[in-house]
């Protein structure tokens, strides 16, 4: 008579063979040459990890901040708002990545907490790149157009970021003495954290000078130079190049963030000057891109009257076109003084782009028509 219950012996037969398997596994986890090879594997690789990242920080820390400060000049043309976000946003994202890691961390799996890990590594790696140091100062490291602000940006979250911390850290003794805040701690400190990080950021915008680089700024409605008073007819300013030369190629050589322009007249005589300044990321590209202009090249829209001087001042080119009012022909006893005003007009851009404000000499070959 056959029974469907198992009887003692082959319980026991079963009980061996389970046994068996587990000691299996076992000896297989302690075999020579299995997980130790394994780990010495990922020895190696946080090794070479460690030194890849310090070796890209060194050799590539350059690079990484002149892309994304030139990235913010072009996406915001250089405004004192873009570029004090984008300041503050290099210290801020960091911050912003670790508390997200430190909330998703326990609830992640492998491979989110994998992908979690690199992309909060990466970030805060790029956000050492612009970390100074005892030989170099913060001015040292930003800089290009618009470079003020973004280090106004990010001093301006270092002090929101210390403000974070400090608040914490009082929140640890203060839930101490009073227990509801002691059970929701990581909720208060959250929140608290991100408002102060935040509540940096309109400080940093209202405190940041102009960056020098928007026509309104740079030229003002009147001038006053060697006694001479200059007035602005016309302003205005454009993102990229486009349409300022017959040949769009030639100013796009390189990219360029914005064109500023603006029109003088003057007192002196009926001379006209008109000024535009074509801002690009470095006074490298700036001068690549100048010595690539063909000689006798003249703007979209200005008449064969007209004469048409090009140069740089640093991540600026420059393209000054000078002319009678009634666009007659320049004589050339004229052209001293029909040129004047447009070396006035200058002198002052390149005196607000260095810091450094000064007139020409009246006494050079180019000079007022009064003198």
């Amino acid at each position: 008579m056959s029974s469907s219950t198992s009887g003692p012996i082959e319980y026991v037969g079963k009980a061996d063979r389970k046994a068996g398997r587990n000691a299996d596994r076992k000896a297989a986890k302690k075999t020579p040459g299995g997980g130790s090879r394994l780990g010495c594997l990922w020895s190696l690789l946080a090794v070479l990890g460690f030194f890849g990242a310090v070796i890209a920080y060194v050799r590539l820390g350059g690079y990484v901040r002149a892309t994304l400060l030139g990235l913010a000049c072009d996406l915001s043309a250089c405004s004192v708002a873009g570029m004090t976000v984008a300041g503050w946003l290099i210290i801020a994202t960091p911050a912003a990545m670790l508390l997200l890691t430190a909330v998703l961390w326990p609830r992640l799996a492998k491979r989110g907490r994998v992908a979690l890990g690199i992309a909060s590594a990466v970030v805060v790696l790029i956000a050492f790149t612009f970390l100074p140091g005892r030989e170099r100062d913060l001015s040292d490291l930003v800089k290009g157009p618009g470079s003020e602000a973004a280090g106004d940006g990010i001093m301006w979250a270092f002090g929101g970021a210390g403000a974070a911390l400090l608040f914490l850290l009082v929140l640890v003794y203060v839930g101490k003495a009073v227990p509801a805040v002691d059970r929701h701690y990581n909720t208060v400190a959250t929140f608290g954290a991100v408002a102060l990080m935040i509540a940096a950021l309109p400080v940093a915008i209202s405190k940041s000078d102009p960056t020098w680089v928007r026509a309104a700024d740079v030229f003002p409605d009147e001038l006053s130079m060697n006694g001479d008073r200059l007035v602005r007819t016309a302003v205005a300013e454009q993102r990229g190049c486009d349409g300022v030369l017959p040949d769009d190629k030639l100013l796009n050589l390189r990219n360029c963030y914005l064109t500023v322009r603006a029109v003088y007249t003057t007192d002196d005589s009926d001379a006209v000057a008109t000024f535009r300044a074509v801002l690009y990321a470095d006074d490298e590209t700036a001068d690549e891109v100048r010595d690539g202009l063909p000689r006798g090249l003249a703007p979209v829209g200005v008449t064969g009257g007209a004469i048409t001087v090009m140069s740089t001042t640093r991540e600026w080119v420059l393209i000054g076109t000078a002319g009678h009012a009634d666009g007659h022909p320049i004589a050339e006893d004229e052209r001293p003084w029909v040129l004047w005003p447009l070396r006035q007009v200058s002198y002052h851009f390149i005196g607000v782009q260095g810091g450094l404000l000064a007139e020409p000499d009246p006494a050079g070959e180019i000079h007022p028509r009064t003198r």
